[in-house]
């Protein structure tokens, strides 16, 4: 119990964001930050406002001199393999932005490292940790309309990121639908058992890769299509997407990120719980709770890892043109 001490790597834009969230969480305390670049780590250090704080270029120094529970990593996926596995050896758990990895075989090989370890890894799938998304939840759980058998989920938006998202090939699939296959994972509780994709990049398309993406999946019996783009000319969806979850006895939906059901003509709105902690913060308390319960997190790397083959399958499929089977992958 008690305060856990963090070490964080990556303190560029979205890391300082993530470290405003941790120097403001009650349950962990920044002991060290890690950066190779020296603006990064002036720019932390003004941010966290005390002089006890530790600042590095390197991480494995930082991993060696300095007593702490937790490395959070917030650094390219490219990165995640070789930093997660110097924290694992040098005695500390590992909380990871996701997702787990770059490419397929780091995930898997990164996976299988962990569990030889008595300490923990897991990805942060923050989206799961939103009141509108918990009242989704709670409605499927509930069976309110019923055994859900097939999905439409539909993310649009125009976003520019500019550095090295907009270089990647498949930057859609390879960054941003990992959030979507996660939830639908999480509110099914069951995995993807197959996967069709295609994906095209727009004429009007500031990013260098396929930004727009079209997916067929089956989760054991149950069917989804997915469509999601970073480049839309059109309405803006939230971040969650708009999707509907179809039932015999009606639909649950979120729709502008309002949790509803309906049954034909009639829409009524599901109540959303109150949650103190929501969004990336609950991450971090989930990571805090579990270390303290002593069990896993829920989205530990074993499961987790569930949700990135989604990814891994969906390029496999846009690259050879067909239908992939998860029952036969790792």
């Amino acid at each position: 119990m008690g305060q856990k001490k963090i070490i964080q790597i990556g303190t560029g834009g979205f890391g300082l964001s993530w470290l405003e969230i941790l120097d403001q969480h009650k349950q962990v305390q920044v002991v060290a930050v890690v950066d190779v670049d020296e603006t990064n780590q002036q720019k932390a250090k003004e941010l966290l406002k005390d002089s006890s704080i530790q600042l590095f270029s390197d991480y494995e120094q930082a991993f060696k001199e300095v007593d702490a529970d937790i490395a959070v990593i917030i650094t390219p996926p490219q990165t995640h393999k070789k930093i997660a596995i110097s924290a694992l050896e040098n005695g500390l758990h590992v909380f990871m932005e996701k997702p787990i990895a770059h490419t397929k075989e780091d995930a898997i090989a990164l996976t299988k490292m962990a569990v030889k370890y008595d300490t923990s890894v897991m990805i942060s799938q923050n989206y799961r940790y939103r009141p509108e998304i918990q009242a989704i939840k709670k409605a499927v759980t509930e069976d309110l309309v019923g055994k859900i058998e097939y999905v439409e989920w539909n993310f649009q938006r125009a976003t520019k990121f500019g550095g090295w998202r907009d270089h990647y090939e498949e930057i859609i699939v390879e960054d941003m639908s990992i959030h979507h296959f996660d939830l639908m994972r999480y509110l099914l509780e069951k995995n993807a058992t197959t996967v069709y994709a295609k994906s095209i990049r727009p004429t009007w398309s500031w990013f260098h890769g396929k930004p727009t993406v079209s997916i067929t999946m089956t989760f054991e019996d149950v069917l989804i299509n997915y469509f999601a783009s970073w480049v839309t000319s059109g309405p803006e969806t939230s971040w969650n997407g708009d999707f509907k979850l179809y039932g015999e006895k009606g639909i649950i939906a979120l729709i502008d990120d309002k949790p509803v059901r309906i049954q034909k003509d009639n829409m009524k709105e599901l109540p959303i719980p109150n949650m103190p902690v929501v969004d990336r913060a609950y991450s971090i308390t989930e990571m805090v709770n579990a270390l303290d319960e002593n069990r896993k997190p829920l989205t530990d790397i074993t499961d987790n890892i569930h949700s990135f083959q989604m990814v891994s399958a969906s390029l496999e499929s846009i690259k050879n043109g067909r239908e992939v089977n998860l029952k036969e992958e790792v």
